[in-house]
Order: C-alpha cells, then sequence, then structure tokens
C-alpha cells in the first residue's frame, strides 16, 4: 500500500496561510502541518489538536524574530533583533559566528511556546531547512531527541520524473543532488540510530513547475515496495506576508489545489492512502 503525507508548512505565519491550512484540512487533503511559534498567528494551532491531523513544530532561525530576547542569543540576531535570511545564517554558521548553544535556547524556547499550545510534537523540521548542512543536522537532530519529539522530516528521497523538459531544475541542482542525496542518508540513519522516525521519504520533483502538475505527479512517484512518502506545500489564500519571498502564485495555487475535489479523486485514482505521522 503506498501512503501519502500531506503536509503544509507554515502554520502561524499569517492569516492567509492559517486560513488555507485549516481549508486543506477540512477537506480532508491536508493530514499534517508544523508551526511557526515565532509568527504573530501561532496561538491558532490551538485548534488543531482537536482535528485528525500531526501537529509539528517548524523551528525558525531565518526568518522573523526570536522567540528569546535578542541580548539571549546575541550570535542568532542583527542589530535590528530579527533572525538572519538564510543565506547570511548559512555563512555565520560556516564561519562559527553562531553559538550552538545561542540555537539550543532558542530551539527550546520556540518547543516551549508550542507545548503551550499544542501539547507534545509529533514531529519537528526547519523552516529552509536551515539544519541540513555540514555539522548543524545532528544538533537539531540531538535537540529534537532531548525535547521527547519522536520524529522528523525525512530528507531520503522519493523521485517524480520530469513531465516536460522545460523548467528543469537548474543544471548545478541535477549535477548537486546525488552527492547531497547520498549524505542526507547518513545523516538520517544517524538520526534514526538515536530514536528518531521519519517517512520513508520525501517526494522531489524533477521538474520545478510538476509540484503544480498533480496529475503527473501523483501518477509518477517512483515508489520503492510500500513506502510512506510526505509531499510538502506552502498554501495561502493570498499574499499577506513579506516572508512569502518568491512563491506567492505558487502558494494560492497550492491552496485552490488542495481543497479541491479533483485532487482528492486524483488520489483515489492512483490509490493512495492519506495517512497522518501516527503512521511512522
Amino acid at each position: 500500500m503506498k501512503k501519502l503525507i500531506v503536509t503544509a508548512d507554515d502554520y502561524g505565519m499569517s492569516s492567509a496561510v492559517n486560513a488555507a491550512i485549516d481549508a486543506g484540512i477540512a477537506a480532508g487533503l491536508i493530514t499534517s502541518t508544523n508551526v511557526m511559534t515565532n509568527m504573530p498567528l501561532y496561538a491558532e494551532a490551538a485548534k488543531l489538536r482537536d482535528l485528525p491531523v500531526s501537529v509539528g513544530i517548524h523551528w525558525t532561525l531565518s526568518c522573523g524574530k526570536p522567540t528569546l530576547p535578542p541580548e539571549e542569543i546575541p550570535t542568532l540576531v542583527t542589530v535590528a533583533g530579527e533572525f538572519y535570511s538564510y543565506p547570511e545564517f548559512r555563512k555565520r554558521y560556516r564561519k562559527k559566528q553562531i553559538s550552538d548553544e545561542d540555537i539550543r535556547k532558542e530551539l527550546a524556547e520556540q518547543y516551549k511556546r508550542f507545548t503551550e499550545v499544542c501539547g507534545e510534537a509529533d514531529y519537528w523540521n526547519t523552516h529552509q531547512n536551515v539544519h541540513v548542512d555540514f555539522g548543524i543536522y545532528r544538533l537539531f537532530a540531538d535537540t529534537a531527541v532531548s525535547l521527547g519529539i519522536p520524529r522528523m522530516r525525512s530528507h531520503q528521497r522519493i523521485y517524480v520524473p520530469e513531465s516536460v523538459m522545460a523548467d528543469r531544475q537548474p543544471l548545478l541542482w541535477r549535477l548537486i543532488e546525488p552527492i547531497k542525496s547520498r549524505l542526507l542518508n547518513i545523516w538520517q540513519r544517524n538520526a534514526h540510530k538515536r530514536g528518531l522516525r521519519s517517512p520513508d521519504g520525501l517526494i522531489v520533483c524533477l521538474n520545478n513547475k510538476d509540484t503544480e502538475r498533480l496529475e503527473h505527479v501523483l501518477a509518477n512517484i517512483q515508489w520503492k515496495k510500500n513506502e510512506i512518502g510526505e509531499f510538502v506545500i506552502h498554501p495561502a489564500t493570498e499574499c499577506d506576508s513579506p516572508y512569502f519571498g518568491k512563491i506567492v502564485d505558487r502558494r494560492i495555487r497550492e491552496y485552490e489545489l488542495f481543497t479541491a475535489d479533483k485532487t482528492r479523486k486524483l488520489i483515489e485514482k492512483n490509490n493512495l492512502t492519506l495517512v497522518t505521522y501516527e503512521s511512522v
């Protein structure tokens, strides 16, 4: 049996994001979401506790303001008291300008907020995948284990081949991807040895535009035996946040797709079973 977790990231970021995720859950097409507890509307996640959906923490170190006072985690923030951008975070961490202890303190505080609203997390991941890097992956995994979070997002790959050759992932991405995939497999196995569980893989499209071509995606996932795959989306009903980045139109399209009866029929047509992280 092929099982699919549909995860909507970024709960709490804005009204439009929360509304889109709420609608997808109500439609029975979103089975998992994760909460950014440093964002303005994170407390709305309290209502998710009573719904048939997995709820995780979306640890954030590269967007918005920290949950701790800036003076308590000085290496993580700019002079304005906000997190550095993702590229700047990576650069500063590699130059050892960011303290591991500051990271641990901020992660613990974000999780404290989460538990006050949602109880214990079903799983963890990070905004912009800040943990997927040399030297820092284990720090996040160890922190999750110490906090008792039982599961994590898998970064092992379940690929979807291109529907068309146009809009393929950039050449550099395609060259680096096999190397990155092998590294992630090693890191993932080490995390599993420390007790963390995860789905069998993350569904990755080899064509940038295919995430919106669900008829192609759902019919062409390269499953291996009976796997649990996670498909990640970032829906929003409209653009109402400065943190949307370059995927505004895609967020709105994903909202439309994952509230549509057509999508439910595509899932049924391809003999997929929607599940939560509890199946992991």
